[in-house]
């Protein structure tokens, strides 16, 4: 009998054990994954910042003055960060959506300077057409990294249960300060992208909810006690080209009771990471020590294609 009990107590060990390495070994590539992907980016950043920027510069627009060779260097270099990402077998199955955005950005970067450098021996007036095609090429790849790429990963550490590697993503900087070029981006900025244009890039996330002045975050709880009431503090930000107006919030309690819906609505929001904030009560508070389920929907906005982010759900404990 004792002999048994051992071989069991044996078994259970190392049962838990190999458990507890398979977990250890899939954290590590997930780890590994995120921040090889972070420098691909950086890589990606400072290769537009630092190098091609600095070569447009120096042309003054005039392709007679450009350093083809440097160009063809960046291009080459461009490719192979494109190659990279593109033959990395190794995307652990939770980013296989944020990789695609990887790919895609790259990808478009890539093909964006290669047309730039073949078009470094024309004329002035076709390469000042090339380089505005590649500036908007490479605008439309910084769209993909901030409002599809970023959420993406940040919706994957959730769902394998690394929320708290999320410190090792960057939130990488544009592949070029386009106003130093002559292209401002401050047309942009301030809505000249009609909102019914589809070509450009769409998106509403929930950047923030506070509950009674209190911070909810996704998964979290907030426990109301005393005075507290029900009021929610909705902020979303437009991580679009495209001024957003009349955005819909909606809130959803579901108590024991009942399910509470109460609905609001955002006049506007800036494109290029602006916010506002609307706030929601109205809602008629839980039974004692009930804790209700609570989700947060901001938009969909016309021509939003990714919808991750725009939900936020939590919960709400109605205390003493």
């Amino acid at each position: 009998m004792g002999s048994i009990l051992f071989l069991l107590l044996a078994f259970a060990f190392i049962f838990f054990v190999a458990r507890g390495c398979v977990a250890t070994q899939e954290s590590t590539q997930v780890r590994k994954y995120v921040t090889n992907a972070d420098t691909l980016l950086s890589d990606s950043s400072n290769l537009g910042n630092e190098s091609l920027q600095g070569l447009l510069r120096n042309a003054g627009g005039e392709p007679a003055r450009l350093d083809e060779e440097a160009l063809k260097q960046v291009r080459n270099r461009s490719q192979s960060l494109y190659l990279q990402a593109l033959q990395n077998d190794e995307v652990p199955p939770e980013f296989e959506e944020a990789h695609h955005y990887l790919v895609s950005s790259l990808g478009i970067r890539y093909q964006a300077t290669d047309r730039l450098a073949g078009a470094a021996s024309g004329d002035a007036g076709s390469f000042a057409e090339e380089l505005a095609a590649a500036v908007e090429d490479y605008r439309l790849s910084d769209g993909l990294v901030m409002n599809h790429y970023i959420p993406a990963v940040r919706d994957a550490l959730e769902v394998a249960g690394q929320s708290r590697d999320q410190g090792y993503l960057d939130g990488p900087e544009p592949f070029m300060d386009y106003e130093q070029l002559g292209f401002d981006g401050a047309s942009r900025a301030s809505g000249s992208v009609p909102q019914s244009d589809p070509s450009a890039l769409h998106g509403v996330e929930i950047a923030a909810v506070e509950v009674a002045g209190r911070p909810l975050y996704a998964g979290g709880n907030v426990v109301l006690r005393g005075a507290d009431e029900p009021v929610f503090a909705v902020t979303v930000q437009n991580r679009g080209e495209a001024l957003e107006t009349a955005v819909p919030v909606e809130v959803i309690l579901n108590t024991r009771a009942e399910r509470q819906a109460q609905t609001a609505s955002i006049e506007r929001i800036e494109p290029g990471g602006g916010t506002a904030t609307v706030e929601i009560s109205g809602f008629l508070p839980g039974e004692l020590d009930e804790t209700a389920d609570v989700t947060v929907e901001a938009g969909p906005v016309e021509y939003e294609d990714y919808l991750a982010n725009n939900t936020l759900e939590g919960s709400i404990t109605f205390g003493l």
